[in-house]
């Protein structure tokens, strides 16, 4: 296969991996989806990638690949991004987004290794280890020219309180340095269970004597790109020391050029850059030439554990994405565990149907939905419920693809509300969701057939699981159970003997098996016959093995007693 060849457009699962990444996170691709076409293809230019990404389900990237929105557009098929690492700056999130593509990266994996990094950058800066190496190994003896300073007792500011923050934390302690911290995301009760002080921003540059930034890298009026401009770098203290390991946008480099210069900055170590590699800029330049800086080609996550880390645990989500699962490090849906994540997904299941069900009874604009869930299950977060309804009610009526990622956004572009209602008390079942649409558009449907005493608009329609197996047990005002799936007829009828001779007789002559049949009463409680007859109709529920031919369904609607028929395909 040549480099520009695509993988052959078949039903095949095909994995692309664009940078280099360690052979065990490849192996775990082959071994745990044997199947599955794996490519390995570093080294691609943005065009080449853009040529051939369409043929490809799952993408695998470290840093050096740039996943931009054009890319995207030309990924028909892909399903997941996997990013061999924590940020995914090179990832365009909201394009994948949109396009219903899962972005997952690895968080944990270099955590260790970035953190060390960190410390061993500190050690240099305070020693001046990089410089007096190069001085020695040329010749020369320069001891009293590389006068350090102890780190113990110093104050290390940390810009940052995330994973790798708290690791570097733990780690200066070890050193006997004093910890401050900003981050707007951390309170002062978990900062000081770890024996960090949280401080302003200001004030973490201003009393420190290191400050190491491990903060990732957003745009906009409040995002992070130039986190420390001018102004940052002159309220700091003078002589201090600054590290940056995280993102190489979360620093002003012509304004850290500037601060070395005046020597109010006394060093600093960097491991990133707002260009990687750096070709043309003459600022990087400056700032790598300069007596006072520390550089290393990006290297926070280069250990051979924390390589092996990521691999396997990027390429571990992508095989539980591709078997129908949810990964652990989605960057752009909602975090689930793995036990939650047991609980939700029957209801998931149901409520995708429900929503397949309620377009085909009742078709029409959708507006406003309430999603009321009750019982046990109320206790969880239910935005994977909302997503499953979304993509029921949507794919049923539209070509979109929806899924976990891009449900919310595709539904409030349609003008789609969801309101969510919880009740931890239980009602009819154990665990109960329902799914209510207020009549406020006045479509008829084909369920309310014209032909039958009074039409019914299909406002309520009620789910629970039973033994891990979705069931439909409302709809509209009559209660029912059944299996939401393949070929149902629904038909209200004269709630009276005989109704469902007279459908099952012409089922019969059309070749039809019947594989579940039931009639829904408007009440739950056992009625006497007297008062069923009061009751007026019955809502018949009729599951078969093939469609049903349209003379069928006009001749059981020709019947005179039997109206509203509706033929749904779940």
């Amino acid at each position: 296969m040549t480099q520009l060849e695509a993988a052959p457009a078949t039903d095949t699962i095909s994995i692309l991996i664009t940078d280099r990444i360690a052979q065990e996170g490849i192996d775990l691709l082959r071994a745990q989806l044997p199947d599955a076409q794996v490519d390995e293809r570093p080294g691609l230019k943005p065009e080449q990638l853009k040529e051939i990404i369409g043929a490809y389900t799952a993408l695998i990237v470290r840093s050096e690949t740039q996943v931009t929105k054009e890319i995207l557009a030309a990924a028909k098929n892909l399903k997941i991004v996997g990013r061999a690492g924590v940020g995914v700056d090179n990832i365009d999130t909201q394009a994948a987004t949109h396009q219903g593509i899962m972005v997952v990266n690895s968080p944990t994996g270099n955590i260790v290794a970035a953190a060390e990094h960190s410390i061993a950058m500190l050690m240099a800066l305070a020693r001046h280890i990089p410089a007096a190496n190069a001085s020695t190994k040329a010749g020369k003896w320069e001891k009293s020219r590389f006068l350090g300073v102890e780190v113990r007792n110093k104050t290390l500011g940390i810009v940052g309180l995330g994973k790798v923050g708290r690791e570097v934390a733990r780690r200066a302690q070890g050193l006997e340095m004093q910890i401050v911290a900003f981050d707007p995301f951390v309170s002062p009760e978990q900062a000081n269970k770890i024996g960090v002080t949280m401080l302003s921003m200001d004030e973490v540059l201003q009393q420190s004597d290191f400050v190491t930034l491990h903060t990732s890298l957003t745009s906009g009026p409040q995002g992070t790109r130039g986190l420390i401009g001018s102004r940052e770098l002159q309220i700091m203290k003078p002589g201090a020391r600054l590290i940056n390991c995280a993102r190489g946008g979360l620093i002003d480099e012509e304004a850290l050029l500037q601060a070395l210069n005046t020597k109010h900055i006394a060093g600093v170590a960097l491991d990133v850059f707002s260009q990687e590699p750096i070709r043309d800029n003459e600022i990087l330049r400056q700032l790598l030439a300069h007596e006072r800086v520390i550089a290393t080609p990006h290297l926070g996550a280069s250990t051979e554990e924390a390589q092996v880390g990521v691999a396997t645990d990027v390429a571990e989500q992508i095989v539980t994405v591709l078997r129908g699962g949810f990964p652990r490090a989605a960057v752009n849906a909602p975090l689930i565990l793995p036990e939650t994540l047991k609980v939700l997904e029957p209801y998931m299941r149901l409520l995708e149907r429900i929503g397949r069900l309620y377009t085909q009874l009742q078709p029409g604009p959708l507006g406003k939905i309430e999603l009321a869930c009750s019982g046990e299950i109320a206790n969880y977060d239910l935005r994977p419920l909302q997503a499953a309804l979304i993509k029921g009610l949507l794919e049923s009526v539209s070509d979109a693809h929806v899924n976990m990622i891009n449900a919310q956004l595709l539904a409030k572009q349609r003008g789609l509300e969801i309101i969510e209602q919880k009740s931890t008390t239980p009602s009819e079942f154990a665990n109960l969701v329902t799914v209510r649409v207020p009549g406020t558009n006045g479509y008829a449907a084909s369920f309310a057939s014209k032909t039958g005493p009074g039409d019914e608009r299909v406002e309520v329609i009620s789910g629970t699981v039973m033994h891990d197996e979705p069931r439909v047990v409302r709809v509209g005002r009559y209660w029912t159970e059944f299996v939401p799936e393949g070929y149902i007829l629904f038909c209200r009828n004269q709630d009276q003997p005989g109704m469902i001779g007279k459908v099952g007789t012409v089922l019969g002559k059309a070749g039809v098996n019947i594989r579940h049949m039931g009639v829904g009463p408007t009440s739950r409680a056992p009625r006497p016959a007297e008062l069923a007859r009061q009751a007026g109709t019955a809502l018949m529920i009729i599951a078969v093995d093939d469609p049903i031919p349209d003379w069928a369904l006009a001749e059981i609607g020709a019947a005179g007693d039997i109206f509203g028929v509706t033929m749904v395909n779940l």
